[in-house]
């Protein structure tokens, strides 16, 4: 999946190499597979006006669905189909049969792959038949008819599941003609147009090409939802997304889009103190969605030795913690609560007892926090309780 146009040549063997080239630098940080489960049945529902979902798949990954995010699916490729003036070829010969297409899509929805929530959307990434870049005349016509027959094939294998074109392309308005009568029978019935940021792109050119997708889209088929894909790191470069850029996009997304997709994150690797921002502000955009921000009048801000969001697992990181009273009136004396909910972290806080605090008042205390060596890096959501305030917290785990 790329922001423009991309050679036509299958997409797995791409991603595979580049995942492979990139493991041994991966730094996004850890969550058990236990918990991630029982977190995306509770946010599928928590998140339902606005959907964010994920797709995520194999070995560290940064789990974004303990922040809120539901797995979905995308169907990448595989068949290398191509089209032109005389017919249209799966890896040069012929197409698949029904039963092998439904299979390879099935196949992308299991736990194998992307694990999708069946309710959650189906993209297909399919970009060397996609009907913008087709030329006109009887290439397209060709494609579209192969659409059609890929489409009613995926509903037979998804029937619950919303199905997407990835790369409707808001910059080309060819065969548009083509991808409105797909929309107009149903077969397709939600849009995924590519909305990556760009290293040069300014915060007001994002948002002049999300509002003509979107426009292009709402003219196409008003009903049918829109789910933009964007990623973790600038598309061209793969430096991580700032926190300002993060807030600007899920600000923009929610007034004018239905959802959003986070393209397979575990591709964009970096320095792990770098994705710091990107994962802060992203698990707290994904607590307003879900109506699980922090709350309560007692703030608690974590300091980590590394002076960033990382902690290392395989070893127990003294973290400093500091609860202030944010209101205006003096809070009542409580304790802080057992630290709970994610098994990836054991400790004990050196100090339970949080005394009355008056506005703007502060007490400390330490937690010596323990990460297991056997969890893979990834993301961490975190909660630091009182009996009168929760805090979230999200951490990156080497």
């Amino acid at each position: 999946m790329q922001r423009r146009t991309v050679p036509a040549t299958p997409h797995i063997p791409r991603l595979l190499r580049r995942c492979a080239a990139l493991a041994a630098a991966l730094v996004i940080a850890v969550l058990p597979t236990a918990s991630s489960a029982a977190a995306t049945d509770t946010n599928a529902a928590a998140a339902a006006t606005f959907p964010v979902y994920t797709n995520e798949r194999g070995a560290h990954t940064p789990h974004l669905e303990q922040h809120g995010a539901v797995k979905s699916t995308v169907v990448y490729d595989f068949f290398a189909f191509t089209c032109n003036t005389s017919g249209c070829l799966s890896n040069g010969g012929a197409l698949p049969s029904q039963a092998t297409y439904e299979a390879k899509v099935k196949e992308y929805m299991s736990a194998s792959q992307f694990g999708g929530a069946a309710t959650a959307p189906v993209v297909l990434d399919f970009e060397p038949i996609e009907l913008t870049q087709v030329p006109t005349g009887a290439a397209a016509n060709n494609a579209y008819n192969l659409w059609r027959q890929l489409l009613q094939w995926t509903h037979n294998a998804a029937p619950q599941a919303a199905i997407c074109h990835y790369g409707y392309e808001a910059a080309s308005t060819r065969n548009h003609d083509l991808v409105k009568q797909l929309h107009d029978d149903n077969l397709l019935n939600c849009f995924a147009p590519r909305m990556y940021w760009d290293s040069g792109q300014t915060a007001a050119e994002w948002t002049s090409s999300l509002d003509t997708a979107v426009s292009r889209d709402r003219a196409m088929a008003p009903g049918h939802p829109i789910y933009p894909y964007i990623s973790p790191t600038m598309i061209d470069t793969n430096a991580p997304m700032s926190g300002t850029q993060v807030a600007h996009m899920f600000t923009q997304l929610k007034a004018k889009a239905d959802g959003v997709v986070m393209w397979e994150p575990t591709v964009f690797t970096g320095i792990s103190a770098a994705l710091c921002p990107w994962i802060s502000q992203f698990s707290y955009e994904m607590g307003v969605i879900t109506g699980t921000s922090s709350s309560g009048p007692l703030k608690a801000t974590a300091t980590l030795p590394s002076g960033s969001c990382t902690v290392q697992r395989g070893a127990t990181t003294t973290v400093a913690v500091t609860i202030t009273n944010t209101s205006s009136s003096t809070t009542a004396a409580t304790q802080m609560q057992s630290f709970a909910g994610n098994s990836a972290f054991t400790g004990s806080w050196k100090y339970w007892n949080v005394p009355s605090l008056a506005p703007g008042a502060t007490f400390q205390t330490e937690l010596p926090l323990a990460v297991s060596s056997g969890y893979e890096p990834s993301s961490a959501l975190l909660h630091i309780r009182t009996g009168l305030s929760d805090t979230r917290w999200a951490v990156i785990i080497l």
